[in-house]
């Protein structure tokens, strides 16, 4: 290897890395941005029985603290109903295989939220054998994640996702109380 050679390997190195950099605070941002947008859902859910007082929630401030991001403030939501309380709780954003988590606890158990690509029905692992430093298999091209919240149900012998929404969030919630 020439000297030259060296230089543009060096130069080549240098340009992905550079590119494949990952801007931490905007990563931060937007993890934040998703709780916001999951307890402004839950609330617009929870509203009629909190107009009608048979329910009542508040927020307490929670700090996290993830290596690249620091530490930094969200909250977690306390909702209490029928001599029930059930906290909600973001557990952060650098997690494998999801853009963040939230988990849901009663009384009975915990209920996990996660942010996964609007199409994912269920944990999915890629895995790539090389020999020599030869792919024996072309990876499957990446597209981009559509980041939607999901509730994962854990049965035997399989995780999946199912939608966020009102019906399936009032199903979580009554898995978790003691009724």
């Amino acid at each position: 290897m020439s000297k030259k050679d060296f230089e543009d390997m060096l130069n080549k190195h240098e340009s992905v890395t550079k590119d494949s950099e990952i801007d931490w605070q905007k990563q931060k941002q937007e993890w934040i941005e998703f709780i916001k947008k999951f307890y402004d859902e839950v609330e617009q859910w929870l509203k009629p029985y909190v107009d009608q007082e048979k329910l009542k929630y508040h927020y307490n401030d929670l700090e996290i603290t993830e290596e690249y991001i620091g530490t930094y403030s969200v909250k977690s939501m306390d909702i209490i109903f029928a001599n029930q309380k059930v906290k909600i709780e973001p557990l952060g954003t650098l997690l494998i295989g999801t853009k963040g988590r939230v988990d849901m606890e009663g009384a009975r158990g915990i209920v996990q939220f996660i942010l996964a690509d609007k199409d994912s029905k269920g944990m999915k692992v890629n895995v790539s054998i090389s020999t020599d430093g030869e792919p024996k298999k072309e990876p499957e091209e990446l597209k981009e994640p559509d980041w939607t919240w999901k509730i994962v149900l854990r049965e035997p012998r399989q995780i999946s996702y199912e939608e966020f929404n009102e019906d399936n969030f009032f199903n979580a919630l009554m898995e978790i109380i003691n009724d």
